[in-house]
């Protein structure tokens, strides 16, 4: 690894942690100050705030990944460094490839992350703005399971645990068989329901029908309905990466709409590689020296461009999750573009110094 690339990378990882720590510390005080006044006690107010302190480090670090490179070339522009390695034979291709490299370092850290509990930050947030516990609004849920539909008068995450499952048994409209459990425990990727009655309907050789009631001690049932994905089904809840996958394939098998879990991945996964693309075709775009540029003027619109975009792509991820446009469309189409762009600015100055 050349001195170069060190010397790089160094100033711009700094300024990476300027930016980022700069950018979520702001995000974090103006949160608190608005919602001091609903949270009782000192203690949960440092605890609400590294909550909101990781959710603003997921929010903004592509942000900090452009804002910091922005920052990183008019420093070397104010102290003549890019004309300097230009002089040296260091073409724009390899002055940008720390930039590129720290960049996607830093966006696979917080993908990996976003397999972790750091991804539900912000619920264990709300959790003490709302002076709730976890389990509090887990009660009467109702939803689909196969062919059948399932209530739940109270489930505890914390001890994954369900109170009181009905299961109804559906077909062509009409229900064969009510399954009744006291309780349920959720073990491995399945429920394990205990004290069972079964009540169907049984015809007898007259073709009448009459109820029929039978017991057992314990049912397997709702295989990969997770507590937190039952949380997220039904209550919005925030999901980790690895739950939003085991959730879109549970998803698909029930043939319930996948729209709303597709666009909380790509927002995770997809549209923080916008930075990398940015910030590459700013970088290209900036001229090496300073007088060729009005600085302040450069700045501003980079700064004002990349925000701006960055909206645009919140705005999509909201209609996403609405189902009013496809999330490959709304989120994966303009991240190919953009890149499109980016490598289009890179074959142009690939044929410059």
């Amino acid at each position: 690894m050349s001195l170069f690339f060190l010397y790089v990378s160094k100033h711009y990882l700094k300024n990476i942690l300027i930016m980022l720590l700069g950018l979520s510390g702001l995000f974090t005080g103006i949160d608190l100050l608005l919602n001091a006044g609903s949270i009782p006690s000192f203690n949960l107010k440092i605890l609400y705030s590294f909550y909101m302190w990781q959710e603003s480090l997921n929010l903004l670090y592509p942000l900090a990944i452009v804002f910091a490179g922005i920052m990183t070339k008019i420093i070397f522009i104010k102290h003549n460094a890019i004309g300097s390695f230009y002089a040296l034979g260091i073409s724009r291709k390899r002055l940008f490839l720390p930039f590129f490299v720290i960049g996607f370092g830093i966006y696979f850290i917080f993908f990996g992350l976003n397999f972790t509990s750091f991804a539900n930050a912000k619920e264990s947030a709300n959790i003490i703005l709302k002076k709730k516990k976890l389990s509090d609004e887990n009660k009467d849920m109702f939803f689909k399971y196969n062919d059948s539909f399932v209530y739940i008068k109270e489930m505890n995450p914390n001890i994954k645990t369900i109170n009181d499952l009905s299961i109804f048994e559906i077909k062509e409209h009409k229900v064969l068989r009510v399954i009744e459990a006291s309780q349920a425990q959720f073990m491995g990727d399945k429920w394990i329901a205990k004290d069972i009655t079964i009540k169907e309907k049984i015809s007898d050789n007259n073709g009448s029908f009459k109820l029929g009631i039978k017991k057992m001690a314990t049912l397997e049932t709702l295989k990969g309905y997770k507590p937190q994905i039952l949380q997220s089904l039904y209550y919005d809840r925030v999901l980790n990466l690895n739950d939003m996958l085991e959730a879109k394939k549970l998803l698909e098998a029930q043939k319930i709409s996948t729209q709303k879990i597709k666009a909380d991945m790509y927002q995770k996964i997809v549209v923080p590689l916008f930075s990398i693309a940015l910030l590459m075709i700013i970088f290209f775009k900036m001229p090496f020296h300073a007088r060729y540029m009005n600085i302040s003027l450069v700045s501003a619109i980079s700064i004002g461009g990349t925000l701006v975009f960055w909206g645009l792509l919140f705005a999509l991820h909201r209609v996403a999750q609405n189902s009013v446009i496809a999330p490959e469309i709304a989120l994966i189409v303009p991240i190919i573009l953009i890149f499109i762009y980016a490598f289009y600015q890179l074959s142009i100055v690939s044929k410059k110094i």
